[in-house]
């Protein structure tokens, strides 16, 4: 955004003030801008004019966000119990947080996006189905089920099948969400993979959470 300084202008640049991350930087104006969160503006002159410039600040985003996932082989040990997913690391985040090993947690009220893919196998030689969810603050999301059938074994290796979806979701401060799963066999698991080595390849974590402010 540059700010041509002329007479004829009355010298609009001559009266630029700024509000920029909590500090005040005067020009000439009676402009006010906030940079608001990780929104950072800066000003430079030359001989006629004012240029201001904006851009993304700290860790390079202007939202909160949180990156997850899990290196644990998850179990069903019955057929007839709903499973918390569990998350055990954190890639980077800022704003959200995986509390008790399930629960994702917003520090600031927003639209958040909950995008997550988990690596179902079975190790049966019939085909089963996985049911996944999410709760809200420990209550279900009404229509926020899918049903997949995980194929079964073949030559010895197990059936394998990776659950994708996207939730958009308002939250409060403190709010969380959880990952509820059910499986129709015990043979079904969320499973992680060991790193491959022909080709090398890595670590296959059986679940991945990212969560991003919308």
């Amino acid at each position: 955004m540059n700010f041509l300084r002329t007479v004829g202008l009355q010298r609009i640049a001559d009266y630029l003030k700024l509000s920029l991350e909590g500090s005040q930087f005067l020009s000439q104006s009676n402009l006010n801008l906030s940079g608001g969160r990780n929104i950072v503006f800066s000003q430079t002159e030359a001989k006629d004019t004012t240029t201001l410039t904006a851009q993304c600040g700290t860790g390079g985003v202007f939202g909160y966000y949180g990156s997850f996932w899990d290196s644990t082989t998850q179990t069903a040990a019955s057929t007839t119990t709903a499973y918390v997913v569990t998350i055990n690391t954190s890639d980077g985040h800022d704003g959200v947080t995986v509390e008790g090993g399930s629960r994702i947690t917003v520090a600031n009220k927003g639209i958040y996006n909950l995008a997550t893919s988990i690596q179902v196998t079975n190790n049966d030689t019939q085909a089963h189905d996985a049911t996944f969810w999410i709760r809200k603050n420990g209550v279900d999301v009404t229509q926020s089920a899918s049903i997949i059938t995980v194929p079964s074994t073949h030559g010895g290796v197990a059936g394998k099948y990776l659950f994708y979806v996207d939730l958009v979701q308002q939250m409060n401060a403190a709010d969380f969400l959880q990952i509820m799963w059910a499986a129709d066999n015990t043979n079904l698991q969320l499973q992680t993979i060991a790193a491959g080595v022909s080709p090398t390849h890595p670590l296959s974590p059986s679940v991945i959470v990212s969560v991003t402010q919308v």
